[in-house]
């Protein structure tokens, strides 16, 4: 690995795409369901790459060329370099996960500890297996601190990932229904997301765990710090979350009070890691959610809460359950799309939630999506999002507020794209 990390230089980076491709950067032959990496590796070699790292020597490639580097499997190669700079750096590494609001926790904790520390961060929901060691190839010797965000639908790939990054200090967000498929139901969602807590146990690291939730406590197996009691929340006309604590307050952009958590966790990582409170509220403060992730957007008279860039029941019924008592229901349209990745639990998944919005008042909602199609409803319902989409072009809904909830791969904001332009 000497011999690799001699190569890599971090200013310039690693690469796996060649469309993308800098000159002097590691070419990654990564293979797919639908290419093959190796294939490109010539042509990166022509771009300018310093080396090629390839598990097929293709057509092009010279196996004597000193920039030709041959390897069993390219991915392993990546996440082996990746493990191995992050530890020469050797600086503190937070690692989290859990089902649901991983990315708001992600900015949260770069926001409050930019305060004080140059912190890198993992870079949109770069968080799998490819996306964890490309965040670890971009750490520097002047950053004090790695955030890293970890995603999985599996049983074994948190451990895997852990293993990667190597964190020292470790959230989970929440156990919930996400990837029940994948994961094996409930119970395998929490098997596999406390990966991260046994990893913690195994190499002497700290969990930050909230004191409200009775699984997490009794599933940390690590050296943990409780935190979260005695903090005050309450919501302003916007439903925008306010946290209190130590005779200090922050208003933060986040919408809804399923928010608490995020907050409270910010605080205690802040406090943990020695920011002063007013350094943790500014950076509370500093966080604007983007890009579909529960924010208002004014378009074309409509007030639209976008919380659509994905969804799992654990995640909506959060969302519906804050939205219902604030929105008056005569005038907000509710649109959910199907939920993914449930497996045999889809069907129950879905009734349940029709069943929850008929529960909370919803007199106005537009189900998206077979899976909600196939329940028993009072509702509207189209197969996809671009039949709603032309619906709306023909029939703009007659309300003055619109709430948006479905997984990524219903890509809602393209029916909100049809009523007009954001103002």
């Amino acid at each position: 690995m000497n011999e690799w990390y001699a190569r890599f230089d971090a200013r310039v980076g690693v690469c796996s795409d060649s469309r993308t491709l800098a000159s002097g950067q590691i070419f990654f032959a990564l293979r797919g369901a639908s290419f093959n990496g190796n294939l490109f590796a010539p042509q990166a070699l022509a771009l300018g790459a310093s080396t090629v790292v390839v598990d097929e020597l293709v057509e092009g490639l010279n196996p004597e060329d000193d920039r030709v580097v041959h390897v069993p499997d390219a991915l392993k190669a990546l996440q082996g370099l990746a493990h191995y700079h992050r530890m020469k750096w050797g600086k503190t590494v937070v690692g989290l996960t859990g089902s649901n609001g991983k990315t708001t926790a992600k900015e949260l904790f770069a926001h409050v500890l930019q305060q004080k520390f140059a912190v890198l961060a993992t870079q949109g929901n770069l968080n799998n297996h490819i996306g964890v060691p490309l965040t670890l190839l971009r750490l520097l010797p002047e950053h004090d601190i790695a955030v890293v965000e970890m995603g999985a639908n599996h049983q074994g790939e948190i451990d895997e990932l852990s293993r990667i990054a190597a964190p020292n200090l470790g959230y989970i967000t929440n156990f919930g229904l996400a990837h029940l498929e994948g994961f094996g139901g409930p119970e395998g969602v929490i098997k596999g997301k406390s990966e991260l807590y046994r990893y913690l146990a195994e190499t002497g690291g700290r969990a930050l765990v909230y004191y409200g939730d009775a699984r997490q406590l009794a599933e940390c197996t690590s050296a943990r710090s409780v935190f979260g009691e005695g903090l005050k929340f309450a919501a302003n006309e916007h439903g925008q979350m306010r946290v209190e604590w130590n005779r200090q307050w922050a208003q933060s952009h986040l919408i809804g009070d399923f928010q608490d958590r995020a907050l409270a966790a910010a605080v205690a990582l802040g406090a943990h890691l020695g920011l002063s409170d007013d350094e943790v509220a500014r950076g509370i403060e500093a966080y604007v959610p983007n890009n579909n992730r529960g924010e208002w957007r004014s378009i074309n008279g409509y007030q639209v809460f976008m919380d659509a860039y994905n969804a799992n029941p654990s995640s909506m019924e959060a969302s519906l359950r804050n939205a219902a008592p604030r929105l008056e229901p005569e005038d907000t349209v509710y649109v959910a799309g199907d939920l993914f990745e449930l497996g045999g639990y889809a069907a129950e998944a879905h009734q349940k939630m029709v069943d929850l919005m008929v529960a909370l008042g919803i007199t106005r909602a537009v189900l998206v999506g077979p899976l909600f199609e196939a329940t028993r409803h009072p509702y509207t319902s189209v197969r996809s999002t671009e039949e709603l989409a032309q619906e709306w072009r023909r029939n703009p809904p007659k309300c003055g507020r619109i709430w948006v909830k479905g997984s990524r791969g219903m890509a809602l904001e393209r029916a909100i794209a049809a009523l007009g332009p954001e103002a």
